[in-house]
């Protein structure tokens, strides 16, 4: 199955940006799926197969670093996006991240991303 044909799954513990942020996606054209905390996110990933997961860098308990190295334990495949306003791409070398995007989020560039 192409990664296109399967859902999105946006985690970010902030309502206002969760729902901007799949808003944005879901007028692009892409299905998406929302957590608000690291937990939930694991519990959709382990009951749907997914394409993308974009998380947010700073959550807690369990942040977007560690999320990542969950998921991916989870959905091999998964890509994982990281949207933050503090974490760069040195902050993340140690986790399975494949791209990272800063805050204020330039909505091109992460779609751009997702359709490839």
């Amino acid at each position: 199955m192409d990664h296109l044909d399967r859902p999105i799954l946006v985690v970010e513990d902030d309502a206002a940006n969760r729902f901007m942020l799949s808003l944005t996606l879901k007028q692009a054209g892409f299905r998406v799926h929302t957590a608000a905390t690291a937990d939930h996110a694991l519990e959709l990933l382990k009951r749907e197969r997914f394409s993308t997961m974009i998380t947010d860098g700073r959550m807690e308990p369990i942040d977007g670093r560690e999320l990542s190295r969950r998921a991916k334990k989870v959905q091999p495949d998964l890509r994982i996006g990281m949207v933050s306003a503090i974490y760069t791409d040195m902050d993340v070398e140690n986790a399975p991240i494949d791209a990272i995007f800063s805050k204020p989020i330039q909505t091109e560039s992460l779609i751009g991303w997702l359709s490839r």
